[in-house]
């Protein structure tokens, strides 16, 4: 079971968990995933099964796409709907000046990610600090939100559709949105629609998980462990070539190789390897993938 499976996470459910949930459902000991998903969130998360495990430091560099809710004059401290009331306020806004402050998130910035999140201060994880009421100063990371579209507004309430880069916190945006009202925001619920090229539409529940493998049917849902990696130039082995990678032993690079690490795949097109090109003009192992 060396594959990928593009899991609908529920609702209140960690992305941890949701792996868990997996393995005893398959039987799998060797399972992982990709772009962390919030417990409130649902949607797209990439489940690594197998060897496939052993390219996660690889696929967490896909875009995202989100449907959100934001809801307008109540900010919360973890800037969504799971945290303590800090603020409200009954200032309304008019739709164009919602959709105009929207506007202004689109492109390259720097964005300051919450308190309670994931991301290690000092070794540890900065959720377990504000939980703790230590004083946090979360510094800003490079982001880029690509589109915001489909924007729908309903009294509070204010829908769209977010594509953004890696790291992209939506949570921030929504408290940002609301700081740049002047309303004051929090994340109300969110959906992830896409990670990289894999979407909602070809995703399963964990019920759907459970059903397919007990009709001997989940093997049509698997996707192969390349499909996560498209990013990396292939190359195709021999017989020698296999059995020189497999043991550790670098090879001659192609010419045309452009990317600094490479897909390397045996005589029956299965992926075996990443290799790293070196300015020598040889392929070195960079990571074995047992068996593929």
């Amino acid at each position: 079971m060396n594959s990928l499976l593009v899991l609908d996470k529920p609702q209140g459910l960690s992305s941890h968990s949701a792996v868990h949930r997996v393995r005893k459902i398959t039987g799998e000991e060797r399972v992982g995933h990709a772009g962390t998903l919030d417990p409130m969130a649902t949607g797209v998360l990439l489940i690594l099964l197998g060897s496939a495990v052993r390219l996660s430091e690889w696929i967490v560099d896909h875009d995202k796409k989100y449907r959100a809710t934001v809801k307008l004059g109540v900010e919360t401290d973890t800037y969504d709907a799971t945290g303590q009331v800090v603020n409200t306020a009954n200032v309304k806004r008019e739709p164009k000046e919602i959709r105009a402050a929207l506007e202004t998130f689109l492109g390259k910035q720097e964005q300051i990610p919450p308190a309670h999140s994931a991301i290690q201060i000092q070794g540890k994880r900065a959720y377990k600090l504000a939980r703790q009421g230590v004083a946090i100063e979360m510094q800003p990371r490079a982001v880029e939100i690509f589109s915001i579209t489909n924007v729908e507004i309903e009294n509070d309430n204010v829908v769209f559709d977010v594509h953004c880069s890696k790291g992209t916190y939506i949570r921030s945006l929504a408290h940002d949105l609301g700081a740049k009202l002047g309303t004051g925001a929090h994340l109300a619920a969110l959906r992830r629609t896409a990670s990289g090229n894999f979407s909602i539409e070809s995703s399963l529940t964990l019920e759907q998980v459970r059903d397919a493998l007990a009709k001997n049917d989940l093997e049509k849902y698997l996707l192969p462990i390349d499909l996560a990696i498209p990013q990396f130039d292939a190359v195709y082995l021999n017989e020698n070539e296999t059995r020189a990678i497999r043991n550790g032993q670098f090879i001659p690079a192609a010419a045309n190789l452009t990317t600094p690490l490479v897909r390397a795949y045996d005589e029956q097109r299965n992926l075996i390897a990443i290799l790293e090109r070196l300015s020598n003009g040889q392929l070195k192992p960079k990571k074995v993938l047992t068996n593929a």
